[in-house]
C-alpha cells in the first residue's frame, strides 16, 4: 500500500512539473506575442491599442529584466507618441511624464541602449514635442514655460547626439541650447542662462546671432567679480568676433573701472600708458571713470588728488581725440574740464576783494593761473567747435555740446578781453573782443 501511494505521489509531482513547465512556456510565448502585437499596432499607428498592450506588458510581474527592458522601450515609444499627437495628448496628459519615466527605467535595465540604438523614435519624440511646446511659449513670451520645455528638449537632444542615435554629426544642438539660455535669461534665471550660454561659447560659436551670448557672459562674470571667467570669455569674444574689438575693449574698461578704486585706476592708467598698450576706447574708458565719480568714490582723496584725477581725465580725453579727431566730444570734454578749473579760480579771485596791496597781489597771482587754464580750455573748445560744427547729422549730445561750446568760448574771451587791461597785453583787447562777439552771436543757434 505504501509502495502504491509512493508511486501515486511521484506521478503527481511529475505532473506538477509538467504543468509548471507549460505555464512558463506559455508565459514566455505570451510575452513574445505581446511584443509582436505592440509592434503591429505601432506599425499601424494604432497608438491607443498599442498603449493597452504596453500597459499589460509592463504590469506583468513575471518578466525577467531583459523583457522588462523591452517593455519599457515600447512604453517609451508609445507614450512619447501620445505626447506629441495633438489629438491624443489632451486625452493622456501624463503621457510625457510616463514616457520619461519609461526611458529612465529602460536605461537602468539596458544601459548599452541596444534597442534604442536600433530605434530612437521615443527619444526623438520627446525632443521634438518639448521643442515645439517651448517654441509656442517663447512666441507668447511665457519665458518660464519656454525655458522648462527648451531645457527638456536640450536634454533629449544631448542624448541623441552624444549616443549617435540620430543621423546628425553635430556635437551640440546649438539652436535649442540658445533658446533655453535666452528663455532662462528673460525668466530672470541668470545662473541657468549662463549654464547654457557657456556651452555655446566654449565651442566658439561665431554666427552673428550668438554675439549677445558672449556679451551676457562677460557682463555676468564682471558683476560676479569672477576675474578668471571674465577674462576667459572676453578672450573668446575677441577671438571669434575680431571686428568688434572696440566693443570688447569697452567691456574690459567697464570691468576695470568697476572693480578698482580711483587711486588704483590712476596707477593702472599710468602703467598702461607707459607700456604703450592704450587705444581710443581705453583712453575714453579711463577718462569717463576719472571724470564721472560720486562722493563715495572720492572719499579718502585729498584736494590735490582730486585735482590730479580731473587733470588725468582731461589728458585721457585729449589722447583719445588725438587718436580719433572726428570725435568732437572728446575735445569738448577736455575743454570742459579745464574750463571748470578756470571757473573755480575765478570764484577764488572774487573772494579777495579789497584795495590793499596784499589783496591785489593775491588777485594777480590767481588771475595769472586762471589765464593758463582759460587758454588751455579755449584751445580744446576751439577744436571741439571746429569738429562739431563741420559734422553732418550731429547727434543730440553733439548739438547740445556745440551750443555749450560757443557759450564757454564767449565767456573765456570776454574775461580775457578784460584781463588785457591788467595782466595781459592791451593790444590784444580787440582780438579777444572780436572772438567774444563771434561766439556770443552764435548762442543757442545750433539745432
Amino acid at each position: 500500500m505504501k509502495t502504491h501511494l509512493c508511486k501515486i505521489n511521484n506521478k503527481f509531482n511529475h505532473m506538477k512539473k509538467i504543468v509548471l513547465l507549460v505555464v512558463l512556456v506559455f508565459s514566455a510565448l505570451y510575452t513574445i506575442a505581446q511584443d509582436e502585437i505592440i509592434q503591429l499596432f505601432v506599425a499601424q499607428k494604432k497608438w491607443e491599442e498599442a498603449k493597452t498592450e504596453v500597459d499589460k506588458m509592463v504590469a506583468n510581474s513575471k518578466l525577467k529584466d531583459k523583457d522588462k527592458a523591452t517593455a519599457y522601450f515600447w512604453k517609451l515609444t508609445v507614450y512619447s507618441q501620445l505626447y506629441i499627437d495633438p489629438a491624443l495628448s489632451a486625452k493622456y496628459p501624463d503621457a510625457h511624464d510616463q514616457a520619461v519615466d519609461a526611458l529612465n527605467k529602460y536605461l537602468a535595465l539596458e544601459p548599452d541602449m541596444k534597442q534604442l540604438k536600433l530605434n530612437a523614435t521615443g527619444v526623438g519624440n520627446l525632443y521634438s514635442g518639448s521643442f515645439e511646446k517651448g517654441k509656442t511659449y517663447f512666441q507668447n513670451k511665457d519665458w518660464k514655460n519656454a525655458y522648462k520645455y527648451f531645457s527638456e528638449a536640450e536634454v533629449m537632444g544631448d542624448m541623441l547626439l552624444k549616443n549617435k542615435l540620430s543621423a546628425s554629426t553635430a556635437t551640440l544642438d546649438t539652436v535649442t541650447v540658445l533658446y533655453a539660455g535666452y528663455s532662462a535669461q528673460n525668466a530672470q534665471l541668470p545662473d541657468s542662462a549662463v549654464k547654457y550660454y557657456t556651452r555655446l561659447a566654449d565651442i566658439k560659436v561665431n554666427d552673428k546671432d550668438y554675439e549677445d551670448v558672449y556679451k551676457y557672459l562677460i557682463q555676468y562674470y564682471s558683476d560676479k567679480k569672477d576675474d578668471a571667467n571674465f577674462k576667459k570669455y572676453l578672450a573668446l569674444a575677441k577671438e571669434v568676433y575680431p571686428n568688434d574689438n572696440s566693443l570688447w575693449t569697452q567691456f574690459e574698461m567697464q570691468n576695470v573701472t568697476a572693480n578698482a578704486n580711483l587711486s588704483q585706476l590712476l596707477d593702472k592708467y599710468h602703467q598702461e600708458v607707459a607700456a604703450g598698450g592704450m587705444n581710443e576706447d581705453k583712453y575714453t574708458g579711463y577718462a569717463e571713470a576719472f571724470a564721472t565719480n560720486d562722493s563715495a568714490q572720492l572719499a579718502g582723496m585729498d584736494s590735490m588728488q582730486k585735482v590730479k584725477l580731473r587733470l588725468t581725465a582731461a589728458e585721457a580725453f585729449g589722447k583719445a581725440f588725438g587718436l580719433n579727431d572726428t570725435m568732437g566730444l572728446y575735445a569738448f570734454n577736455t575743454g570742459v574740464i579745464y574750463y571748470g578749473f578756470f571757473q573755480q579760480l575765478d570764484d577764488r579771485y572774487s573772494n579777495y576783494r579789497g584795495e590793499s596791496a596784499a589783496l591785489k597781489a593775491k588777485r594777480a597771482e590767481i588771475a595769472k593761473e586762471e589765464m593758463k587754464y582759460a587758454d588751455t580750455a579755449a584751445q580744446w573748445l576751439e577744436k571741439a567747435y571746429t569738429t562739431l560744427k563741420s559734422k553732418q547729422n550731429r547727434s543730440r549730445a553733439e548739438t547740445t555740446s556745440l551750443n555749450r561750446t560757443v557759450d564757454y568760448l564767449a565767456n573765456i574771451y570776454y574775461w580775457e578781453r578784460d584781463q588785457t587791461k591788467t595782466i595781459g597785453n592791451p593790444k590784444d583787447y580787440d582780438k579777444y573782443d572780436n572772438l567774444y562777439k563771434k561766439y556770443d552771436a552764435e548762442h543757442n543757434t545750433y539745432k
